[in-house]
Formats: C-alpha cells, structure tokens, sequence
C-alpha cells in the first residue's frame, strides 16, 4: 500500500500513524488537518520556503520531536557526515555555520544525538547545503535498508 503514495508528505504522515497507532490519535477532522500540514510542510523543506506558523504549531503539536522515540541517531550521524564531507566543510566549519559547539558537532557525527526538532533539522540541511527533502530521505533510507537487511 505505502509504495503506491508518491507524495512525501503523505508517506510521512502514513508513517507517523503507523508509528502511532497503539496511542491516542486525534480525532478524525483534526487527522485531516495534520495530513495537509504533513504535505505543506515537506512541500515547503522541498522548495526552500518558510512553514507558516500554524503548520509549525500544528506539527509539533502532535509530532513534537522526531521520532517520536525513534532513535535516529546513528542515521542522523552518518548523513551529516556524508554531506558534511560532500560541502567540503570542516567540523569547525559547520559548527560556526550553526552557531553550536564544536563538541556538538562531533556528538551529531558520533551518533550521540538520538532526536532533533524540524526546525533544527531544516537548519543543519541548509547549512550543509542540501535539500531538507533530501536530507531527511536519506536518513529515512538508511533506517529502511536497516530494517530490511
């Protein structure tokens, strides 16, 4: 069923409800209201365009962190460096790029960061210099190919 969904922000909603299941979900009209901030919100990552204020509040309402305790840590390690290296930016480089510590930097590319916020996500793709889209699938792809080997 999921490989029939095109659109990214469908498939990350349909994931997070999956992932949510066994908890309280909102009501129905409200679930709707989620799934077109979903869609507007990787639309926006996608096409380098700020997330209105209602949709950020909508989303973190309900999603808050990524993952929801879902450990991305290692994943989220690997990606950075990936892209880090791709820029041909130091460590130093990206820390000052973010406005955080070095040590924070080398905590991300360790896999001592277990979850972040969107926010925080978007801003370090941007300062890799790479699609937020692109970024978060790349991590999405890495825990698949996990899950599936």
């Amino acid at each position: 069923m999921l490989s029939k969904i095109t659109d990214r922000g469908s498939l990350l909603f349909c994931l997070w409800l999956v992932r949510n299941i066994d908890k309280e979900l909102p009501p129905p009209d409200e679930l709707k209201k989620l799934h077109a901030v979903f869609i507007r919100v990787t639309d926006a990552f996608k096409n380098k365009k700020n997330v209105s204020n209602d949709d950020w509040r909508m989303m973190f309402k309900y999603v808050g962190e990524i993952g929801n305790n879902l450990d991305i840590s290692r994943h989220l390690a690997t990606t950075v460096k990936f892209y880090r290296k791709r820029a041909g930016l130091t460590r130093l480089q990206l820390a000052k790029k973010l406005r955080i510590t070095l040590r924070t930097v080398l905590a991300l590319e360790r896999g001592g960061i277990r979850d972040m916020s969107l926010p925080r996500l978007w801003q370090l793709a941007d300062a890799l210099g790479v699609d937020a889209g692109e970024f978060m699938d790349r991590i999405y792809k890495l825990e698949r190919a996990q899950k599936d080997g």
